[in-house]
């Protein structure tokens, strides 16, 4: 007994990690935990005004982009405590009441955190009561700074949660390692240059040279999945206008992807307008377009996540799309993992 104790205390991180059980939650869905004195009706309108946000380019009024599980240290246990995306709202105040379900040294370290640094945003722990789990402890000095820093930070609170979702949701759908059995990722990487992490519940429709498209369909409802994957030539800064760029993405899907009726085609909607942002996507230019997809001559539609890639060195522009088909349900959760793959986009 003695010596398995011995050997217990000297268990090396590596080894006490994978001793955790793997993180739960679903994509599009987040835990906020603070002490249940903090966790009132303002301290949850204010959390709600950050993370169900409306996504842009949908029909009115828009799905929220996250739903939000709230919870306090007499419910953290579980599901809850297992979720791959946490986000912790510490006070000194509320420090004792979350120290009886989270680390108290940890919880320590962070009270001194905010008595050194009153400034501080926050601070990011990885795989503490899971694997593949990101947990962010936003810091404040009291209860009324912490509803003023959520008021002024809820950008970048949004912004934190789609990132780390991006990796946790990227590492739950594909791994965290490309192996032999990506061979359409392989193949891509190699012959074209450039590629996106596919789970194997996904069936390749289309791969030639020019186009790359794959989807998953359910079996038990209506719902379909899809990924597009090509390159144009970059021959003209008027190609890379909303316009420009949707008229390339809807001469391909013209050509690959034809309608169920003679003539009809999966077009890009003019009913609902696209919503675009550009940033810089790993060191080059891009665009991202939310919008509408339907089929011209025909009654079909949904959602679609378009990134475009400005690949200057090889004179292109790389076009990646997840498009949902899901009629008359909550879409933000599987548009999301269409999302999260498109934006596991590799170039070489």
């Amino acid at each position: 007994m003695l010596a398995l104790l011995l050997y217990s205390c000297t268990l090396t991180e590596t080894e006490k990690k994978a001793m955790l059980p793997s993180s739960s939650g679903k994509l599009a869905e987040l835990v906020v935990i603070t002490d249940a004195q903090g966790a009132d009706s303002g301290f949850k309108t204010s959390i709600q005004s950050v993370f169900k946000k409306s996504l842009e380019g949908q029909p009115p009024p828009g799905e929220e982009m996250f739903k939000v599980l709230f919870t306090d240290e007499t419910f953290f246990k579980g599901y809850f405590k297992t979720h791959h995306q946490i986000f912790v709202f510490l006070t000194p105040e509320g420090a004792p009441a979350l120290s009886k379900v989270i680390d108290p040294k940890l919880i320590d370290k962070l009270v001194d955190v905010i008595q050194s640094n009153p400034n501080s945003f926050g601070v990011l722990k990885e795989d503490v009561f899971a694997t593949n789990q990101s947990i962010f402890f936003v810091l404040a000095k009291n209860k009324a700074e912490m509803e003023a820093k959520i008021l002024e930070k809820k950008d970048d609170l949004l912004a934190l949660a789609l990132e780390h979702e991006s990796q946790t949701g990227l590492r739950k759908l594909v791994g965290s390692s490309i192996g032999k059995k990506d061979s359409l990722y392989l193949q891509s990487i190699v012959e074209k240059g450039y590629a996106i992490k596919i789970p194997s519940t996904y069936k390749v429709s289309i791969n030639n040279e020019d186009f790359t498209w794959v989807r998953k369909v359910s079996s038990g409802k209506e719902l379909a999945h899809n990924i597009i994957l090509f390159s144009v030539p970059y021959t003209s800064k008027e190609e890379l206008t909303t316009a420009g760029l949707l008229k390339i993405r809807n001469e391909y899907t013209q050509k690959y992807i034809p309608g169920p009726s003679d003539g009809s085609y999966l077009g890009y909607s003019t009913i609902f307008k696209p919503y675009r942002e550009d940033e810089v996507y790993k060191g080059r230019y891009s665009s991202v377009i939310r919008g509408w997809w339907d089929v011209k001559g025909d009654f079909m539609g949904g959602p679609s996540y378009l990134r475009v890639v400005l690949d200057e060195k090889k004179g292109r522009l790389i076009f990646a799309e997840g498009f949902l088909y899901y009629p008359n349900e909550r879409k933000v959760a599987e548009l999301r993992e269409l999302e999260v793959l498109i934006n596991s986009l590799v170039i070489k």
